[in-house]
């Protein structure tokens, strides 16, 4: 090969090395997102990690446990995690006063919470549903993941519309799935507000069974239709993260997606068993597994509901949460999946 061939052809490399190889290897885009450790509300962030959908959409994700929305969004205020899940009371709440959240996107599209009951308290109003059944529960040791989260306001606000007050009721924190179990088994709580997979585990092992599903039963004020829970940041970190930030929607969406697809139930099955503390039963794992995958599959969802919004701003301002109606453009990034009166 001649010299001026080589210089040709050692040219041509230095090129690719300096301009094309970026193209190809280009890094990726770091993401600290929240998930509550155990439940299977966060099984969404285990499968796009686990499918590769974060990897797809150009990003590096690390998964932060709280126990607690309240807790994740201390963490992210504080610079810990980018990515938080809640309720919309909360980040009502806080957007009312001075701090710049914005939805991303649903991560469930109605309200899976469910009142589980220990078989030891009599409810002789239970045929009469909401509100009489609360009545049932003054003097009892009532369970919530954490005091001053969701759940908890939601419990205030119910022993309120049956005539309570929050002083009717003990409550009691019991943190995550696999320590409220252990609050359980240890006999140190008779009733709770709580999310899968602990209604399917305390019926399994027979230490309580579900009372009421509040998107079945429950207030009309706590079933929220298009965006019970869903994902969140700040106003700051969409300002100087939106590439990842527009990509944890892209990936969360082909997540949601693929949950919802029956042809994948054995695979999520896999993940759910995986990432869930199912395995602490004895026997019949599968049965009680099954069970909840195929349940919460109706809950999943990303599109936001404008009317939702505005029945999240009437339950905050009805229970002193904000005091004025806080505009959509405020709650909901404009990059959002949105979505009118007839949401999928």
């Amino acid at each position: 090969m001649s010299y001026g061939i080589r210089l040709i052809a050692g040219m041509l490399a230095f090129m690719l090395i300096a301009i094309g190889a970026p193209a190809f290897a280009q890094e990726k885009m770091p993401l600290r997102v929240h998930i509550f450790p155990g439940a299977y509300t966060s099984m969404s962030v285990y499968v796009a990690q686990e499918k590769g959908f974060y990897d797809k959409h150009g990003l590096t994700v690390e998964l932060v446990p709280a126990q607690s929305s309240s807790a994740a969004i201390a963490a992210m205020l504080g610079g810990s995690i980018d990515v938080v899940e809640s309720g919309a009371d909360l980040v009502l709440s806080n957007i009312s006063k001075g701090i710049d959240l914005k939805y991303l996107m649903a991560n469930e599209t109605k309200n899976y919470v469910t009142l589980i009951v220990s078989p030891s308290v009599e409810l002789p109003n239970r045929d009469k549903g909401y509100p009489e059944v609360f009545n049932d529960l003054k003097g009892k040791r009532f369970g919530v993941n954490a005091i001053g989260a969701t759940l908890h306001l939601a419990a205030v606000m119910m022993l309120k519309e049956a005539g309570l007050t929050p002083e009717d009721v003990e409550f009691a924190a019991t943190g995550t799935a696999a320590n409220t179990l252990a609050a359980w088994q240890a006999g140190t709580v008779d009733v709770q507000l709580t999310f899968p997979p602990v209604p399917q585990l305390m019926s399994k092992l027979g230490l309580a069974e579900t009372v009421m599903i509040l998107a079945d039963d429950g207030p009309d004020s706590l079933k929220f239709q298009n965006l019970y829970s869903g994902w969140l940041t700040s106003q700051a970190n969409i300002d100087s993260k939106k590439e990842a930030i527009d990509a944890f929607i892209a990936a969360m969406k082909e997540s949601i997606d693929w949950i919802r697809d029956p042809a994948n139930e054995s695979q999520l099955l896999e993940l759910a068993a995986k990432n869930t503390p199912i395995s602490i039963l004895p026997e019949g794992n599968e049965e009680v597994l099954n069970e909840m995958v195929r349940e919460y599959n109706r809950y999943w969802g990303y599109e936001i509901g404008r009317q939702t919004v505005a029945q999240w701003n009437d339950y905050a301002m009805k229970n002193g949460l904000i005091t004025e109606t806080i505009p959509f453009e405020k709650v909901v990034y404009e990059g959002a999946p949105t979505c009118g009166d007839n949401c999928n």
